[in-house]
């Protein structure tokens, strides 16, 4: 990730217990919370003591210091008065208990976190209200450490990772939503990591903004607030429109995209730019911008979908295609042990005929179907791309795609750009001959090489199964080599059982700054 864990838009956690959920948050303005994780304020000595206004106790929990501290309350590590079990203790701020609408907040978190039993998810052990009236919940205290500082301190994760991680997420998620309850605020500092054994328990925090979607109470928020993490939140809560459980797909979605690219997919310091990127921006493909597999890209998009309608149902369905994704990643790193995987630019070119002129050729025709492709080789070679597989009437060529995101972005444009081109001079050129045509497939994805250089896998060497054979000449691509290049294309029927789709190009970009494809 690209910012430390206590640069979070959200309260600080610490990693052993669960931490207080963020306020509403106004739109255009800043978060004023403690971002210091726990941690950081026992590195800094700033170790913050129980005030001496505070009750030392709650219910039957003596309170031992603070772990962390949030817009509605505090929590305490704890331990029982006579079990000497540990907990967690939460307890609202004291300036807070005025306000009807917080204190009822308050209670709907308890409320929320008690419908729900499921391992996945923080248990809450008591609740009741401190000598001086707060209201106060204990819950278990979680040994570990958040997603987000797991995210920070590892970088991105491989796909099997990424998978042990959302298969119980989704479990605890699904267990939230089958008794009427939205999250609302999916992210990696609500996703504790705790140590079990040889492996690890999942386990998902902060109610505080959940959503009860069979209450008929009002509505704790107001028309001119949103609640959630902005860089996290789908467009109906930036609009403060209905929620239901696609919410947190969308929240899913990022979640996915953060872990297996080892940034988030919309990432801005201001709230309105960031607010701008999820309301109106194309959703990012992880492998655009990463070296992760295209397995997972259709998954983000769908799953962040700005239309509610155009993701995945529940969350069930999103782990059925992550699972589907790992797999088909992990037998593709089987086959390709000791080979390199890079990312490249794929150019499929297919020199076309009509199928009477190819059943009585005059020796014009013959001349003209023979020199296209050699014409192109010699081009698309001067302009970085090489030969990875060649036939009589086609060849597979290959250039570098650069990591970098603008580079990256330029690589794709000329290429699209030199592929127009060459159609355009075969068009006009006088003496050729109109029964022998060119078609162009390009894909910004990735190819496998043995050390001596030979392409042996990548989805790049799938190109010249995207078309069906009645696919006129001219220039397709598909949507991961158009992602916001500004070429005018339309959908195409692909070929039966194709994984790549395709787009046909028929523009350029107009003068100006360029719009997504």
């Amino acid at each position: 990730m690209n910012k430390r864990p206590e640069e979070d838009e959200s309260p600080s956690r610490a990693a052993p217990a669960e931490a207080p959920a963020a306020d509403e948050l106004e739109a255009g303005s800043a978060p004023t919370w403690d971002q210091r994780t726990f941690d950081t304020r026992d590195r800094d000595g700033d170790h913050h003591s129980i005030p001496a206004s505070a009750a030392l106790r709650a219910g039957e929990y003596l309170l031992d210091g603070v772990i962390a501290e949030g817009g509605f309350g505090v929590v305490y590590r704890a331990v029982h008065a006579t079990k000497g079990t540990p907990a967690a203790v939460k307890i609202m701020h004291a300036e807070l208990i005025t306000r009807a609408d917080v204190v009822m907040r308050f209670q709907r978190e308890v409320d929320a976190i008690g419908r729900i039993r499921h391992p996945n998810v923080v248990e809450i052990l008591d609740v009741g209200r401190v000598e001086d009236g707060r209201p106060y919940f204990a819950m278990e205290l979680l040994q570990g450490r958040s997603l987000e500082q797991h995210l920070f301190s590892r970088g991105r994760l491989p796909a099997d990772e990424a998978l042990a991680i959302l298969d119980p997420l989704c479990s605890a998620l699904a267990a939230v939503h089958a008794v009427g309850i939205v999250h609302r605020d999916v992210k990696p500092s609500n996703v504790i990591l705790c140590e079990q054994g040889a492996g690890i328990r999942v386990v998902l925090l902060d109610f505080g903004i959940a959503k009860l979607l069979d209450t008929t109470e009002l509505s704790l928020t107001s028309s001119r607030h949103v609640v959630g993490t902005p860089a996290f939140m789908s467009p109906e809560q930036l609009l403060n429109r209905p929620v239901d459980m696609r919410t947190d797909v969308y929240a899913l979605g990022a979640l996915l995209y953060t872990m297996v690219a080892g940034s988030m997919p919309f990432s801005a310091s201001a709230y309105p730019v960031l607010r701008h990127l999820h309301l109106h921006q194309a959703p990012p493909r992880p492998s655009l911008h990463a070296p992760v597999d295209p397995a997972f890209d259709d998954i983000v998009v769908r799953a962040m979908s700005k239309d509610p309608a155009g993701r995945h149902p529940d969350v069930t369905t999103f782990l059925e295609e992550v699972q589907a994704a790992t797999a088909r990643v992990a037998r593709t790193e089987q086959k390709e042990a000791g080979r390199i995987r890079r990312l490249a630019i794929g150019l499929l070119v297919e020199v076309l005929a009509e199928l009477r002129a190819l059943e009585a050729p005059t020796d014009s025709f013959l001349t003209d179907f023979e020199s296209v492709l050699p014409q192109v080789m010699t081009e698309l070679s001067a302009a970085g791309f090489s030969a990875l597989a060649v036939t009589s009437t086609s060849v597979l060529l290959a250039a570098d795609w650069p990591r970098d995101e603008r580079e990256a972005a330029e690589a794709r444009r000329r290429a699209v750009s030199a592929a127009l081109s060459l159609v355009e001079r075969l068009d006009r050129s006088s003496g050729h001959d109109r029964r022998v045509g060119v078609r162009f497939c390009l894909h910004a994805g990735e190819v496998v090489v043995t050390e001596d250089g030979s392409a042996v896998g990548g989805n790049v060497l799938e190109l010249s199964s995207c078309l069906p054979e009645t696919a006129e000449q001219g220039v397709y691509a598909s949507p991961a080599m158009l992602e916001g290049l500004g070429f005018t294309s339309h959908r195409t029927a692909a070929a039966p059982g194709a994984s790549i789709p395709m787009r046909r190009v028929v523009a350029r970009p107009p003068a100006g700054p360029a719009e997504p494809a």
